[in-house]
């Protein structure tokens, strides 16, 4: 192909700006036309952008003494505690945190992880056995000042994911925390 002709496919070297679109080189940190950090233009377009970190419902022997229980009762303890369990939604996502119960009638309640002050990791030894635990979420939202998670699996990364999701919001928005002395 001729290197002057004018149908030449773009050099493989060159992308486009993320934040002006101009063609600049792809190993480029910054853009030589808008001046832009590429590298924290990217990271700050993809943490507005709403992520899901767990999404299900809460483990129903979550347990080893409901599992217990669920024993000595023949199942019957197995089918309330799925029935309880059916009845609780969690979404858990980079923003919010999201808790839908009920089974005929509902009730969602949203917390944004920007009010979370606190992230308490609950792990007894019934629980840690099958890979459980208890999240409880404290925040400055006055309608829900703690949530208590039961049964969320892998709750360890969980929590730090939550952690640092948390901090990234409240970075995102501006808000600073105050501590008191």
């Amino acid at each position: 192909m001729d290197p002057i002709a004018p149908h030449a496919a773009p050099d493989s070297d060159t992308k486009p700006c993320p934040a002006c679109g101009e063609p600049i080189r792809a190993a480029a940190l910054k853009c030589r036309f808008c001046g832009e950090d590429l590298e924290a233009f990217v990271a700050k377009r993809e943490a507005g952008i709403e992520r899901t970190l767990f999404e299900g419902h809460p483990a129903a022997l979550h347990s080893v003494g409901r599992w217990a229980l669920a024993i000595v009762t023949l199942g019957i303890a197995a089918i309330v505690y799925a029935v309880a369990s059916r009845a609780t939604r969690l979404e858990i996502t980079t923003q919010r945190v999201r808790i839908e119960r009920g089974l005929f009638s509902r009730s969602r309640q949203d917390i944004e992880l920007y009010r979370i002050d606190d992230i308490v990791l609950d792990r007894p030894f019934g629980m840690r056995l099958l890979g459980h635990g208890i999240l409880t979420l404290r925040s400055t939202d006055r309608t829900s000042p703690e949530i208590r998670l039961l049964g969320v699996p892998g709750p360890a990364p969980l929590a730090e994911r939550l952690r640092e999701c948390s901090i990234r919001e409240r970075e995102r928005r501006g808000i600073k925390v105050w501590a008191q002395a």
